[in-house]
């Protein structure tokens, strides 16, 4: 019986394809309004977020010739305000805050009726 894939490969590959095509197709694209570097807001140093988020900027990075990193940030819920608000480009998540987020129940959100 096959083992299914875990689900941190399966979006790393995704990435991977993702940048492969897009980054085939733009070769010859004005780069001029491209930003000269860009953050993702992953959580704690050490922590998965940060390991991922560091990896995944790094390899996006240097796919697209943009200087880019890893952020450390209050996690999950912060890393859809600062996406919101512009403070970063990305910014990684769970469905927990993912889905307050789009039913405008943030508690973090700038937009957050409450907050």
């Amino acid at each position: 019986m096959r083992k299914p894939m875990p689900k941190t490969f399966t979006l790393l590959a995704s990435s991977a394809l993702l940048v492969a095509a897009a980054s085939s197709a733009q070769a010859q694209e004005d780069r001029s309004d491209w930003p000269d570097n860009f953050t993702v807001g992953t959580a704690s140093q050490g922590g998965t977020y940060f390991v991922y988020g560091s990896g995944w900027a790094n390899f996006i990075a240097d796919e697209l010739g943009v200087s880019g990193g890893g952020e450390v940030t209050g996690g999950p819920t912060q890393n859809l305000a600062l996406v919101h608000t512009g403070d970063m480009a990305f910014g990684l998540t769970t469905m927990g805050p993912a889905s307050d987020a789009i039913k405008g129940e943030s508690p973090l959100a700038p937009w957050h009726a409450d907050g």
